[in-house]
């Protein structure tokens, strides 16, 4: 076989398309294609990556014989072994099961930048409905930083976010930036935490305002300092009433009940 035809036999046993296999080795779907009919030659590091991935040597790739079995273990086990020495690890599975024009299940990690993209993805960079990984982008969303309508992270950024910082319309986090925002230092149109600023009503040790209830400093259009006593619930129901618009619908009864847990 020629080194074109072993190319395209490897990456077919693994199912891979053109393009897949040209992401792996970050090149174009039209650079595998002109490999695989011998119109081209990759480059040696392009080489020594194929060899890799395939978990086969560059002289099985290179030699020009009619033998058509990929090396068995008879072969030179020096050349194996250099191969398989600076192999990077990687798990990839993607289901046969299609929604759309994306696999039900795509899992591909590594020791290395790889891609998962489906319904439920779990990768180092995942983008799915469900999406696990280091960075993680899309409906549901799990990692170091996650962006999505539900994220939980280090770093997350989302419709409802949880992490040590967070940002969103409803976020709970160390550091917790929102509409609607909890933590140890919160930002938002309500805040709640040791440290808040609240645009409309803050609750916390140190509270700012338009509604602000503090147990050590309030500063704010109503206040309440509470020296670590219960809050006066009605008046401060009355305030919120008051000062807070009718704009804020459901926000304003989220914020009433926040004053019972404080």
């Amino acid at each position: 076989m020629t080194l074109g035809e072993k190319i395209y036999r490897l990456r077919t046993e693994k199912g891979l398309s053109q393009e897949a296999f040209g992401e792996v080795l970050n090149v174009s779907r039209q650079s595998v294609s002109k490999w695989e009919t011998d119109q081209s030659v990759p480059e040696l590091d392009k080489l020594v990556a194929i060899s890799e991935f395939f978990e086969v040597s560059t002289d099985y790739l290179l030699r020009d014989e009619a033998k058509e079995d990929k090396p068995d273990d008879s072969e030179s086990k020096s050349s194996y072994n250099i191969v398989y020495r600076y192999k990077r690890a990687r798990y990839e599975y993607k289901s046969k099961k299609m929604i759309g024009s994306l696999p039900l299940v795509h899992v591909n990690v590594g020791t290395g930048l790889y891609r998962a993209k489906g319904i439920i993805a779990i990768g180092n960079i995942a983008q799915g409905c469900i999406a696990i990984g280091f960075l993680a982008m899309g409906g549901l969303c799990i990692g170091i930083v996650s962006l999505g309508l539900f994220a939980l992270a280090c770093f997350a950024i989302g419709i409802l976010a949880y992490g040590s910082v967070a940002v969103g319309v409803i976020s709970f986090g160390a550091f917790s930036i929102g509409i609607f925002s909890i933590g140890a230092l919160t930002v938002g149109q309500f805040a709640f935490g040791a440290n808040a600023k609240g645009a409309q009503v803050a609750i916390g040790d140190v509270a700012r305002g338009k509604v602000a209830l503090g147990y050590s400093q309030a500063i704010g259009d109503y206040t309440q300092i509470s020296n670590r006593q219960p809050f006066d619930y009605e008046s401060a129901c009355r305030a919120i009433d008051a000062h807070v618009s009718s704009n804020w619908l459901f926000f304003k009864t989220w914020a009433k009940e926040m004053i019972k847990f404080f």
